[in-house]
């Protein structure tokens, strides 16, 4: 499903250069689709859907995020983790908490958040380079920091929902101080 490896916004922009419209009903239409029909069989299973509900109904997504990280705790495939970890699953894991839940996404130029973090989880932080910036992101239910460390690199901007920042090396930005959906 293409809302796995795109938001609706690049999705509707790539569409609409091909000369098609995706209006914002068809977007749960099809995911409720995918969703009645899917087996979950596998691990992976609970990622992409734990992916794609996140930018459609992130109350659901948590839950099948839960089902992806507690899969070789819990052994869900039935015997299948004394064979070894889901590894694809473990590292999609890391994945959906890095850009899924941070809602980190590359866009025109610029370094986008749209984070849907709950305090259960604590804060995350974790290293990004961008555009030769050497970035700490940390994102918490308090909301989202990204600090540049020391170099030459031009500014860079950054935006996290409706507001947008010039980040220079040797500096911290702030972006927002509370993430929606952080409550639980």
């Amino acid at each position: 499903m293409l809302f796995y490896l795109l938001s609706a916004d690049e999705l509707r922009e790539l569409l609409s250069h091909l000369g098609y419209d995706l209006s914002g009903e068809m977007i749960p239409r099809t995911i409720d689709y995918y969703l009645s029909r899917t087996s979950h069989g596998s691990t992976l299973s609970a990622l992409v859907h734990a992916w794609v509900l996140a930018r459609a109904n992130r109350d659901r997504a948590v839950e099948f995020s839960d089902l992806v990280l507690g899969s070789d705790v819990a052994d869900i495939q039935g015997g299948t983790t004394a064979e070894g970890i889901h590894l694809a699953a473990m590292a999609g894991s890391v994945d959906m908490l890095q850009r899924c839940f941070t809602g980190m996404e590359l866009r025109r130029d610029r370094l986008v958040f749209c984070p849907y973090w709950r305090k259960a989880l604590c804060a995350l932080s974790f290293p990004v380079i961008y555009r030769g910036h050497r970035l700490i992101v940390r994102v918490s239910g308090e909301g989202v920091e990204i600090s540049s460390d020391p170099g030459p690199s031009p500014p860079i901007e950054i935006t996290c929902r409706d507001r947008t920042t010039r980040l220079t090396p040797r500096k911290m930005a702030r972006l927002m101080d509370s993430v929606p959906g952080s409550a639980g």
